[in-house]
Parts: C-alpha cells; structure tokens; sequence
C-alpha cells in the first residue's frame, strides 16, 4: 500500500467513494479515513487507529466485501489490492468527526 496515494484520495474523497486497500501481510482490506466512514454504513468492521496514516482505519473480512459488493456501486477491482466502490447516495462528511468521538478514535 502506498501512503501518499490513500491520503491523497482520502484527503479528495467525494463523499461516496469507499477505497479498499489490500495488506498482504494481514491478508485482508483495509479501508482509512472517509472511506472507513462510510464502508461503517454498510458492514461492522474492526476498527482501529493508524499511527501511520493519522486517522481511523477498518479492518475488513471476506465476508465484508460480499456485503459491501451486494449493498453498493463497484466501480474498480484489481483482484488482492484494491476496490473502489461508491455508495448509492451521497453522504459527505458532517457526521464524520462525530463517528470518530463515538469510537473513541484518536491519536494517541
């Protein structure tokens, strides 16, 4: 995974798009920032901070990605690295900083 490329997009994200990076290391998608925002609307995911990425990121199952493939737009996919989806309504990020406060988020 690329750090610049996730927080530029995170950083630019439209307010529907959920980006799913791959760790191969881990062997699961993980999702940051926004994207973990909205992916949460979705699925319930683990939920972690990244001291690396300096915002909240979510750890997503297999069986994520199938309710995330069923429930919303799949707009790109390279099989073991990445997905873009797009939810079907905007959402934008007024709730995003509250979300964060409910998880208990933070830098630490």
């Amino acid at each position: 995974m690329e750090k610049e490329k996730i927080m530029q997009l995170e950083a630019a994200n439209d307010g529907q798009t959920v980006y799913l990076f791959y760790d191969d290391m881990a062997g699961v998608y993980l999702t940051f920032g926004l994207s973990a925002y909205y992916a949460t609307m979705v699925v319930d995911p683990f939920m972690s901070y990244s001291q690396a990425m300096e915002m909240p990121v979510a750890l997503l199952k297999r069986s994520h990605i199938l309710l995330l493939r069923q429930a919303l737009t799949k707009v790109e996919h390279v099989q073991k690295s990445y997905y873009v989806f797009r939810l079907r309504q905007m959402v934008g990020d007024a709730g995003y900083e509250n979300w964060k406060e409910k998880l208990g988020l933070s830098e630490k």
